[in-house]
């Protein structure tokens, strides 16, 4: 069976799949051989180094060689090394946006007033906005995937799980650097430099890249096509050793990205969507079946294709800057300090109807800043106890303003909105080692204090009037303790048992979509998620099998959705809030495993099997006044089934070595749309990555390809305002529907020196 074809297996299909794999290991001959074993994986899931068959939670890790090697160009390529997750782009709205989620737990929303519940942190700083979400991957030492719950050591409302990215440090006493080229299709021309040099006692890296896509993924012979992006990337990362005891480590990296935004297709079906009737008025034929794209009549729906009259443009700038003191204070107590400054400027201009007319675009633009400093102390004293306790601190403000054409090219009354917020905790977690250190208790616990504030106005300049405002919004404080327990047994060294209980919190806030000053300022409250979990971690013949399951159950409380509000005043007739309306349970399984058949043969994959579904879900979502139980709704990018395969040759060509990678990673398919709108779903897919890599002294030359079967899945789909369904009919209609599909096919050449 090719691997192309593996997305027709069920999940027992998928669990067949690792049997035969660990089978396979039993009886390859080259388990006979002495010697080989997979490397040990070192990770700080529990913010301190330990291999990742100790650590009693369900983490994933991606080593820097791993993530360069399959050729991850950004943070949605992480997807694959992880079960129950999706990564998806969301440029609908907002620069660079990520539709991440972690066992159904997700975040797709472009207002920076929302902090994500998948969170991104950098260096052990959280980017606590979905603004900026996706970024190129570059100088990467390793990844971490955690999933579920992990406040009580990484707080900042980490509810569904966090993706741990740590970049590599300046070497001492080292003197190197590399030179690294890529090109590809539509016109990619990637260059990057680093630059090590380092003393006994201090070290400096310098890093440069310069990233274009000189072609659009989306072609468009009105105003020219769409997705080009140019992406320039510096930086400075000192480090210094004052002495055996305190370590100085402080970087700063600058980003600018400037391009097109990915192109919005519309998919209205019939006449049930209102803007059909624009689109035929203008020669456009409507769908047809769901998911097709609005097109010219007589052309066929093609998902590559736009006939967008707004280009506008897309840009984002950041600056960074992190600062880290590591000091030993005794020879079992240690204390770290990790301080970090961000603040980005956006820009989003898109035409959101897809066609040639002014229906509807739209301008956005806004900035972000934040400010984050935590002081930890660890202690180890080769005892049975260890722990770790500290303070964190963060503070974020931002803006975001809007203008719009609405059937006309007179720009609207602009809308602006400021949002600010602070966040407090103090926290502790510890081990406790009982039973000749085969049984480990753990407990931990933080309390969170977050305040959040803002101020919204409409402004209609041609009247001098406020249509909302000013400073419409207003101020809450909210509260919580989080906390994990659990044990872990060790049976043997290759072989350890977990059970954890855990809880996550996402502050409250307020709705800037909303329209009536009513809704504006009475916000909504806080979410709470509760997870239960249990896992096995475990090594097999000598280290050349690695084999983790785990069973998990979360209870999702008091969740924070979106609702339609009947609003007489607006032009709609409604507005959007957020409220908290429902409850959910999530329940799964995962799989992981890597072995090593041979010197030069490896294969590692993980699957995942999630039961998504609202417990509790009464509210009204089409703002028709109408309150009812809407439980019956599959729960956004909560695929049912997923799983990733990875397969690895390595063998002496000459006096070098040469490497084949491939890769294949499913997604079953999943709502997109709060209200599971007809049409509206993402189909499954299957993503099939390779590469060809041959490495001679200090060249490396690679030939890549990345989805090798021109998957035009969309990663995101929306209906603006539907229609509340009735019985018969297929398409309730809506304002009009639109979607953003994925990358498509691309083959690549890349060249690396290293000196």
């Amino acid at each position: 069976m090719s691997v192309v074809n593996l997305h027709k297996q069920s999940l027992s299909g998928v669990i067949g799949l690792l049997c035969v794999a660990g089978t396979s290991a039993l009886t390859f001959p080259a388990f006979a051989e002495g010697g080989l074993s997979i490397e040990e994986v070192v990770v700080t899931a529990r913010k301190r180094a330990e291999s990742i068959q100790d650590v009693p939670l369900a983490v994933s890790a991606i080593a820097g060689d791993d993530v360069k090697n399959a050729f991850t160009l950004d943070t949605t390529s992480l997807a694959q090394f992880a079960p129950n997750v999706v990564m998806d782009t969301i440029e609908a709205g907002t620069p660079s946006g990520g539709g991440f989620s972690i066992r159904g737990i997700s975040y797709q929303d472009v207002e920076k007033a929302f902090d994500p519940t998948v969170l991104v942190a950098v260096d052990g700083v959280p980017l606590a906005t979905g603004t900026g979400q996706v970024f190129n991957l570059l100088d990467i030492e390793r990844i971490e995937v955690l999933r579920g719950p992990q406040g009580t050591l990484f707080g900042k409302n980490v509810v569904g799980g966090l993706i741990n990215i740590h970049r590599t440090k300046p070497k001492l006493d080292e003197s190197s650097g590399k030179i690294r080229g890529r090109v590809g299709e539509y016109g990619k021309k990637d260059l990057e430099l680093l630059y090590n040099y380092g003393e006994e006692d201090w070290a400096v890296k310098l890093t440069a890249s310069s990233l274009n896509q000189d072609k659009g993924f989306t072609k468009n012979s009105v105003s020219g096509d769409l997705g080009k992006k140019d992406t320039t990337r510096a930086g400075i990362h000192w480090l210094m050793a004052l002495n055996d005891s305190v370590t100085l480590d402080a970087q700063y990296n600058y980003s600018n990205m400037e391009g097109y935004a990915a192109a919005i297709m519309p998919t209205a079906t019939d006449t049930s969507d209102v803007f059909c009737g624009a689109y035929q008025a203008y020669g456009y034929v409507c769908g047809g079946e769901f998911g097709d794209v609005v097109r010219p009549a007589g052309e066929k729906s093609d998902r590559r294709r736009s006939y967008s009259d707004y280009r506008g443009a897309v840009g984002l700038e950041s600056h960074q800057a992190i600062w880290q003191v590591e000091a030993e204070l005794t020879d079992s107590l240690s204390l770290t300090y990790i301080g970090g400054w961000l603040t980005a400027d956006d820009e989003y201009q898109a035409d959101m109807d897809g066609i040639d007319a002014v229906l509807y675009h739209v301008d956005r633009w806004g900035d972000y800043s934040q400010v984050t400093h935590e002081l930890r102390f660890s202690h180890d004293a080769g005892g049975s106890l260890l722990w770790q306790a500290g303070v964190f601190t963060a503070t974020a403000d931002a803006t975001s303003n809007q203008l719009s054409q609405v059937f006309t090219p007179v720009w609207s009354p602009r809308e602006a909105t400021e949002t600010a917020s602070e966040s407090h905790s103090i926290f502790f977690e510890g081990d406790y080692s009982l039973l000749d250190e085969k049984l480990t208790l753990t407990a931990g616990t933080r309390f969170i204090t977050e305040t959040k504030r803002m101020d919204r106005d409409v402004y209609d300049p041609a009247t001098g009037a406020y249509l909302v405002g000013p400073n419409a919004g207003g101020e809450r404080t909210d509260n919580d303790w989080i906390y994990r327990w659990g044990a872990r047994y060790q049976f043997a060294d290759e072989l350890m048992v977990y059970f954890t209980n855990s809880t996550g919190f996402r502050s409250g806030g307020f709705s800037p979509r909303a329209s009536t000053e009513a809704s504006l300022s009475s916000g909504f409250a806080p979410e709470t998620l509760t997870n239960w979990e249990a896992g096995i971690k475990s090594t097999w013949f000598d280290g050349r099998l690695k084999l983790n399951a785990t069973l998990f159950h979360m209870v999702y409380e008091d969740m924070q959705i979106e609702v339609s509000l009947p609003a007489p005043n607006v032009a709609t007739g409604n507005e959007i809030a957020i409220r908290n309306v429902g409850e959910a349970e999530f329940s799964g399984v995962e799989l992981e495993f890597d072995v090593l058949l041979s010197e030069w043969w490896r294969v590692s994959g993980n699957a995942g099997w999630l039961d998504a579904k609202y417990s509790n879900f009464n509210a009204d979502i089409y703002g028709d006044g109408i309150v009812a139980d809407e439980s019956n709704l599959e729960i956004r990018r909560a695929p049912e089934l997923t799983y990733s395969l990875q397969n690895v040759f390595d063998w002496s060509v000459g006096d070098g070595l040469m490497s084949w990678r491939t890769s294949y990673s499913w997604r079953d398919g999943y709502a997109s749309t709060l209200t599971n709108h007809p049409g509206t779903e993402i189909e499954s897919f299957g993503l099939l990555d390779t590469s060809l890599t041959y490495e001679l002294d200090q060249w490396r030359i690679s030939l890549f390809g990345r989805n090798l079967t021109d998957e035009d899945s969309y990663t995101h789909d929306y209906a603006v305002s539907p229609n509340r369904p009735t019985a018969g009919t297929e398409n309730p209609g809506s304002l009009w529907k639109f979607a953003t599909v994925r990358s498509p096919r691309e083959w690549g050449l890349e060249v690396t020196y290293t000196f």
